[in-house]
């Protein structure tokens, strides 16, 4: 559970009530956590500070308030994410919602997940990617229409190949859904990234009369995982 603080005084040694009141708070929240701490809450929890997550609790306003969040771990965020995205996942086959994958630094996790996440450190890359070719297609696309002038340029969502997944799985189903449950502690990210698969495909590069259609590495849906910085001093 989250500890929460929050303290209200008066001043006794002539500083003014906003001063007095904050040096009371961060006096109180941090002989709070020691007392948490001690019961088996996490020694190295998230800070919300005024609302803010990882805002150093020092920067507190008068009457304001702090609170200490237990770190998730990465495991558990992965594997809820993991099975978000079969649950919405388009079914045909059913080849595609069993192709999430989890990848630790670029190599696919094999065996359980959660025994290899456990020891993750800060600059681990984990990631969740579908390997399945059309995968990107899966997910739609963006489109840019302009009207007169640069500032009118608008950008809108292009359904996905699926009807039953229409706005894609990845980035505008599950990354929404776990900025919402764990991103007050963690941070994510949706790009497309590219796989040792060899599977090549046409575009275009360059522009003007020198636009030329060329191969190049298909790209892939992935989500990517981050531990957040505590907030709490070195």
């Amino acid at each position: 559970m989250p500890v929460t603080v929050q303290q209200i005084g008066k001043p006794t040694d002539g500083k003014t009530i906003g001063q007095w009141v904050k040096e009371a708070t961060i006096r109180a929240a941090e002989a709070a956590l020691r007392e948490e701490v001690g019961k088996g809450f996490d020694n190295q929890p998230v800070v919300v500070t005024d609302g803010v997550p990882r805002r150093h609790y020092d920067q507190v306003k008068p009457f304001g308030r702090i609170e200490f969040i237990r770190r998730p771990q990465m495991a558990d965020a992965v594997l809820w994410a993991l099975d978000m995205l079969r649950k919405r996942s388009p079914v045909r086959s059913g080849r595609y919602a069993q192709s999430h994958s989890v990848l630790l630094n670029g190599a696919e996790i094999e065996g359980d997940v959660k025994v290899a996440l456990q020891s993750v450190k800060e600059t681990d890359r984990v990631q969740i990617v579908n390997p399945q070719p059309y995968a990107k297609k899966i997910e739609g696309r963006r489109s840019r229409s302009k009207g007169r002038g640069a500032a009118k340029t608008k950008t809108a969502a292009v359904a996905g190949l699926s009807r039953q997944a229409p706005r894609g799985v990845y980035e505008r189903v599950v990354l929404p859904m776990l900025v919402q449950r764990y991103g007050r502690s963690m941070f994510f990210d949706f790009k497309y990234v590219k796989l040792s698969t060899g599977v090549k495909v046409k575009g275009w590069q360059g522009g003007g009369g020198a636009r030329k259609r060329i191969l190049r590495d298909h790209v892939y849906p992935a989500l990517h995982f981050f531990i957040k910085p505590t907030g709490l001093p070195n």
